[in-house]
């Protein structure tokens, strides 16, 4: 049997998909500005089969999960996009900007994200026993985004950046995503929590028309 967690939820298997939305729109206004990112991973007691996965926004009750908080389902949908100027078209990266307000870690409730520049991605994997097994946390985007016209841009030009490979733990490394496939992020020992702080940029090498260009991503965290 294999457990999956697509949604902010624990103790329980789920089936529901959990999105994330990425959105370009093509008119004239500034570009935004981005920060760092962060990355943190930690043991976490043994205790009842689970996987918590969060990005964006999520919920957890009775305080932060080192303290006995429990986390919960959480149904919101949060994006990123960014405005091109129409005289920046095809002039390079830009950086994307996120409507999630989630700063703090629901570990511990430090101050970690910077919003509106980075997407908190954070969970756990748990098992009551010492087997060796881990989880995998995947994400899977369409082939591209479409515009109202069905005009596209390839979703392999929307990458992020996360200070996972400067992390002393196992935290997310800087990808790009590969459209139309799910591309394994992370590898989740048992009993660890992880979290990083994702700052995403569109590459901006190409012409297109104006219009507002969208697409969903999914992230999958699954256990053995």
């Amino acid at each position: 049997m294999r457990m999956r967690a697509l949604a902010e939820f624990a103790h329980y298997p789920c089936s529901a998909a959990r999105p994330f939305w990425s959105a370009l729109t093509y008119i004239c206004s500034s570009a935004l500005l981005c920060t760092g990112a962060q990355a943190f991973s930690v043991s976490i007691t043994p205790g009842t089969r689970s996987l918590f996965l969060q990005v964006g926004a999520g919920t957890m009750t009775g305080g932060n999960f080192s303290s006995g908080g429990t986390p919960g389902n959480n149904a919101t949908i949060n994006s990123v996009s960014v405005t091109v100027p129409a005289a920046s078209l095809g002039a390079g990266s830009l950086a994307m900007s996120t409507d999630s307000t989630v700063t703090a870690s629901p570990y511990n409730g430090r101050a970690f994200c910077t919003v509106p520049a980075q997407v908190y991605v954070g969970g756990f994997y748990r098992t009551p026993g010492m087997a060796a097994t881990s989880a995998a946390l995947t994400a899977t985007a369409p082939a591209s985004l479409t515009n109202a016209s069905g005009n596209t841009i390839a979703f392999s030009t929307v990458s992020w950046v996360s200070a996972g490979t400067a992390d002393s733990g196992t935290t997310i490394a800087n990808g790009t995503f590969v459209g139309g496939a799910s591309q394994t992020l992370l590898g989740i020992s048992r009993n660890t929590w992880f979290e990083s702080c994702l700052q995403f940029s569109y590459a901006n090498t190409q012409l297109v028309g104006s219009g507002s260009f969208t697409g969903r991503v999914s992230y999958t965290l699954t256990a053995p």
